[in-house]
């Protein structure tokens, strides 16, 4: 069906044709609501896993969005034990981990900093996503390489029966939408696209023309049913971003990735499921200015092999198994500054084996025990590794093996058929760090990989919680609280940076990190009001030998309270209005205490780590959605307002000289996102 574009709207608008979606995809929950009342909390209450959470993508869609944007990253931040890094932010921080100790995959597919604009956006089109699930207690023992959480996300497969497109044009950004049958009821296909152009309205100011911003992704997927027991699924991705000013500096990002996914059933009781994936994900940062000419580039290649198995031994009781083998390459950096080229390549091959059963026992008690076995090889041969530096080093690319035995239980006790007690307890160990330069993330962060003097990070979770919900499925409500433990968590030495050292080991030292909390969750179900309240209440420290005098130390991403209220209300059949209001306390950082001047040079002194705190971070959001449906037309208007208040928030700290203290130095916020408005229109036929 032919879609045709007809109009542009006022800022941050979307104006959206085409033909109406099938039930696979995510935007066919944009113009038709289905309640089924109760399904929701009785998944909840009967879900085993504590701390697991399936993305309702109908309520994701609900939600305010920036810009028209609607953003799976952004919904799960309002979710209990879940934050953003900060407005601006695009990575998500859970239980005490940083954005880097998740685990994020598309089909299979690893993602890394998975932000558009520096994290404004992030890189998931809501148009592709069919489905989104969120583990942040003990996982499940088919994943590893997660410190922290694991958000496993799968792209909408195309309609079997019927072509079906849809095209959106706004301010910020353009989609489309293709998907249909190739041959029919055996092979469909499924292409997004999505193209932002901020720098085509900045080549409209004359003191901007020069300036570069804009991002693009593009999924798609294909599915062929071989048989009725017999299903391949190809899926593609690739995102990139490109900011720069001129010929004078640019900073560049994104990830490739492709995967293939077959899955057979033999019978009702056993099914196998084979993923070959690959990503490459590849930042470059380049400054000529006056004499500076410099370029960093770095990247993380992953390619991986999945194997596994399911079977029913009897009813009510399943057992899984299997294998995984990965290769990571690694660029930590490289630089060129004037004649200066430094680099630094290393490699490590990580093959695991898993199994776990999962049963009930008298109808009241739930068991899903894992147990998942890894061994992780940092290869010394000269085919996996390079090194060039400008300065002589001893040897560091010692080859290494690492063998981690990662346990895992989850269970429940059903106290009534409305309420219950859970409980879990798990492992796991990551092998590739990221150390982070601030707070948040950054696609130009180091990265190291485990090897024979970085050791892989390991991570133990207790948890404890309680759910229940009315009869009905109206109201349902939890209450969680959890310890983890981290050991050789790693952070910059004092006085050291990401481009202190190509080495990386001579900058970073490591230690042991702890987080404690509990999380609170209330929802309304049904009625005309719907929506949900969390609170978050939590603490998350470090302790690193040689630094902070050996002391704990706040983490640079504890917070100490996180609030979230979201409301979607049904006006009338036409009306739907919506809104979230977040808090959070505010960031620790490192400031200098005193200055001081040393033969002319002005020196500053750091006492302490994190020893000061930004102030707290909140705003409100709120949208207003118009949908007429007609014979051969169902159109929408939405409307919405990013930080109705204007709230500024802290977004970048940095340090100035305060010519009335001379014995001093004060921290500059600078505050991002004022009132920001936004209409959308979409038309369907």
């Amino acid at each position: 069906m032919k879609t045709v574009v007809l109009g542009l709207c006022l800022t941050g608008a979307v104006w959206t044709a085409g033909a109406e979606e099938s039930g696979d995809s995510i935007s066919a929950e944009q113009l038709k609501e289905v309640v089924v009342t109760g399904n929701s909390a009785r998944r909840r209450i009967e879900n085993t896993r504590l701390g697991s959470e399936r993305i309702e993508m109908s309520k994701m869609m609900q939600l305010p969005a920036f810009g028209g944007e609607a953003d799976i990253i952004k919904a799960i931040t309002l979710l209990p034990g879940v934050r953003s890094e900060g407005d601006g932010g695009g990575g998500f921080e859970v239980r005490g981990g940083n954005a880097y100790q998740n685990l994020v995959m598309l089909d299979g597919i690893s993602l890394y900093n998975p932000a558009h604009v520096m994290g404004i956006f992030s890189t998931f089109n809501e148009n592709s996503l069919g489905s989104a699930t969120l583990y942040k207690g003990a996982l499940p023992a088919m994943y590893g390489n997660a410190a922290s959480a694991v958000l496993d996300t799968g792209l909408a497969p195309g309609d079997m029966e019927k072509y079906h497109c849809s095209a959106s044009i706004g301010i910020l950004a353009a989609k489309i939408m293709v998907e249909g049958p190739i041959v029919k009821d055996r092979l469909s296909f499924a292409v997004n696209a999505r193209r932002s152009y901020v720098d085509a309205f900045l080549k409209m100011i004359p003191q901007y023309r020069s300036t570069v911003m804009n991002f693009y992704d593009v999924s798609a997927k294909l599915r062929y049913r071989i048989s009725p027991g017999h299903l391949i699924d190809g899926s593609f991705f690739i995102s990139h971003d490109n900011m720069a000013v001129a010929d004078l500096m640019g900073m560049y990002w994104g990830n490739l990735g492709a995967s293939i996914n077959w899955t057979a059933t033999t019978d009702d009781n056993l099914s196998f499921r084979t993923t070959v994936a690959f990503t490459h994900f590849s930042p470059k940062m380049s400054a000529d200015i006056m004499d500076m000419n410099e370029t960093m580039r770095t990247y993380i290649h992953n390619y991986s092999l999945n194997e596994k198995m399911r079977c029913m031994i009897a009813d009510g009781h399943g057992l899984e198994f299997g294998l995984r083998s990965e290769l990571l390459r690694v660029k930590s950096a490289e630089w060129m500054i004037g004649t200066s080229h430094e680099r630094e390549i290393r490699s490590l091959w990580e093959n695991s084996v898993w199994t776990e059963y999962a049963g009930s026992f008298a109808r009241r008690l739930g068991v899903t025990v894992g147990l998942r076995l890894n061994v992780s090889s940092a290869l010394s041969q000269s085919r996996f590794r390079a090194f060039q530096s400008a300065y002589p080093t001893f040897n560091r690319f010692d080859g290494k093996t690492y063998i981690e035995v990662e346990p895992r239980i989850s269970l429940k006790y059903d106290i009534t058929p409305l309420h219950n007690v859970k409980a879990g307890f798990g492992t796991s160990t990551q092998n590739l760090h990221a150390i982070r330069s601030s707070a948040t993330s950054f696609p130009f962060d180091r990265y190291a990989l485990t090897s024979a003097y970085v050791r892989p990070e390991r991570s133990m979770q207790y948890g404890i919680g309680y759910t229940g919900m009315t009869e009905n499925g109206a109201f349902d409500w939890s209450a969680e609280g959890y310890y983890r433990n981290m050991d050789n968590v790693y952070d910059y030495k004092d006085g050291r940076s990401s481009f202190s050292d190509i080495m990386i080991e001579n900058i970073i030292l490591g230690g042991r990190g702890r987080s404690y909390g509990a999380e609170f969750m209330f929802r309304k179900n049904t009625g005309r009001l719907t929506g949900w309240v969390s609170y978050t209440v939590s603490r998350t420290e470090t302790r690193i030998p040689g630094i902070n005098d050996d002391q704990w130390y706040n983490a640079s991403n504890d917070r100490r309270h996180d609030i979230s209220v979201t409301a979607i209300y049904r006006m009338t059949d036409r009306w739907n209005l919506s809104a979230s209001w977040i808090f959070m306390s505010g960031q620790p950082l490192t400031a200098p205490d005193v200055k001081y001047e040393i033969g002319g040079e002005t020196c500053y002194y750091y006492s302490r780590r994190n020893a000061y705190m930004t102030p707290s971070t909140h705003r409100l959001d709120f949208s207003a959605k118009y949908t007429h449906a007609g014979k051969k037309f169902t159109y929408e208007w939405a409307f919405g307002v990013y930080n109705a208040y204007c709230r500024y928030n802290p977004y970048v700290v940095y340090f100035e000289d305060d010519s009335t203290k001379p014995s001093g130095t004060r921290a500059v916020l600078q505050a991002m996102y004022g009132l920001v408005p936004s209409v959308s229109y979409t038309l369907k036929f």
